[in-house]
């Protein structure tokens, strides 16, 4: 079968995978998967997450990233495998890499995945506790003092559990969250910290999830149980702007939150509310209906020179502020009653985006290792919004980025990243065929299927594999176009 043949024959599948597959198709998590061995060793598949591990380590005694991203992961399984009485070479091996990436950290600042502040001094003081002895120390930039209180005081995040694994002892039982369906955070490890070490009641909705979940990956687990309404709604947007058949891509919209205008919505069921999923809910909708329904929801994150994803967490996100600018312009564009509240919105979130601008035209986000991710998603709204000297420089960035055989990524080509460059460059003014054609016989010749490196950022890195699988196919497909 070649290229082209392929990429057309699994269109209606990525969307049946999209649909039949909340979970997105993501590979195991080092991170996770070594949470679940020290948390819940009675649960179903341990054996084989402990044989994961075991397989998983690098040549260098590291898990799982390039450069400091690997210290996390690291730490997560050293301690899972000590926590599971496994020792010798691959133990040592590991303590050794933990402490050569440590001693990194202290000379390149702590690694660009979530809350790296908590987890990495949450790790380390489990692995010391589990040794007996102070094996590992922290860099004298990190201050313990946060997750100190974190374990003394117990859960306050008033956003997300996410990471409640990270609590200790006071996570098990803990009132301060409320599992869903069984769910605590969109988390396996969340989940297990929150039933504890002991086995629970036969038909507990907690137990039956996680056994569910590591039946998927056969014991091991990713990194994240969802984010379904995120995935199903981007994709469509790209898919439709691609050119794809309406009632081919409309399953993915079926079953999506309603209302979103008024409610908001989250990036799946049990996550909490943010303005970039409400955003690409209403986007999607609007490009089904030809009308964008009132974004009364995203006023709430509102925060004068941008928006926030979250309430009431700060670290603004250059790619949220993307959606919402598209959001506001497209309903200001219907010439609703308060317009001018809409225009003066909109203007500000351009400057705040034209602010946010790296020098050689690129966006960088904390949700995404590359910078092709954000230029996309930040270039594509500033399109749609006829925003141009910041598109300018963004368009010439990825022209130059462009690789020899026709791919764009920052270690080397990937199908992700030539993805989002063609889509940009099909998306805005100018003759840039040339290099959409170079970037389309890539994509072309590697297929939707090849491994994909993860660039996303959680706990550890990931690859939503299945949304990714619907970028190639939109670019593919816009490119020929």
């Amino acid at each position: 079968m070649t290229g082209i043949d392929a990429l057309n024959d699994t269109t209606g599948q990525v969307v049946a995978d999209l649909v039949a597959d909340p979970g997105g198709g993501l590979y195991p998590s080092v991170y996770e998967t070594g949470r679940l061995v020290s948390l819940a060793p009675w649960l179903a598949g341990h054996d084989r997450r402990i044989e994961f591990l075991l397989s998983a380590q690098q040549p260098d005694g590291a898990w799982s990233g390039p450069g400091t991203v690997a210290l996390v992961p690291t730490l997560s399984a050293v301690e899972a495998l000590l926590a599971a009485g496994q020792g010798g070479a691959v133990v040592d091996q590991g303590l050794a890499a933990a402490t050569r990436l440590l001693a990194e950290v202290e000379r390149d600042g702590l690694p660009e995945t979530l809350i790296p502040f908590l987890i990495v001094p949450a790790l380390v003081a489990d692995i010391n506790a589990r040794l007996g002895h102070e094996r590992l120390v922290l860099p004298e930039s990190l201050d313990p003092a946060a997750l100190t209180a974190l374990r003394t005081d117990g859960w306050r995040n008033p956003v997300s559990a996410f990471y409640l694994e990270i609590v200790g002892p006071a996570a098990v039982g803990s009132a301060a969250v409320t599992p869903v369906n069984g769910v605590i955070g969109c988390s396996a490890a969340a989940t297990a910290a929150w039933l504890g070490p002991e086995a629970p009641a036969p038909g507990d909705a907690s137990a039956d999830f996680l056994v569910r979940t590591q039946s998927l990956l056969d014991g091991p687990v990713a990194g994240l149980t969802s984010m379904t309404y995120f995935e199903r709604a981007w994709s469509y947007r790209v898919l439709a702007a691609a050119g794809e058949e309406p009632e081919a891509i409309a399953p993915l919209l079926a079953g999506l939150p309603g209302d979103v205008g008024r409610t908001g919505a989250p990036s799946a069921p049990g996550a909490a509310a943010d303005s970039e999923s409400a955003a690409l809910l209403l986007l999607a909708e609007a490009d089904r209906t030809g009308e964008m329904a009132e974004p009364q929801c995203l006023w709430e994150y509102d925060r004068d020179t941008h928006f926030l994803t979250t309430v009431p967490v700060g670290a603004p996100s250059v790619i949220s502020n993307a959606r919402v600018l598209e959001v506001l312009d497209r309903y200001r564009r219907q010439d609703p009653p308060d317009a001018d509240r809409y225009a003066d919105a909109v203007a500000r979130v351009a400057r705040y985006l034209a602010e946010n601008q790296r020098p050689d035209g690129a966006w960088h986000d904390r949700w995404h290792v590359s910078p092709y991710y954000a230029t996309f998603s930040c270039g594509a709204a500033l399109s749609a919004a006829g925003i141009g000297e910041p598109l300018d420089r963004a368009v010439a960035m990825v022209r130059a980025g462009q690789h020899a055989d026709g791919s764009w990524g920052v270690r080397g080509g990937t199908a992700e990243e030539t993805a989002y460059a063609v889509l940009l460059l099909a998306s805005v003014p100018g003759d840039h065929q040339d290099a959409i054609a170079g970037g389309v016989a890539h994509l072309e010749r590697i297929g939707t299927t090849a491994p994909h490196p993860p660039l996303w950022v959680g706990k550890d890195l990931y690859a939503p594999v299945n949304l990714i699988r619907a970028a190639v196919l939109a670019a593919t497909k816009a490119g020929r176009r």
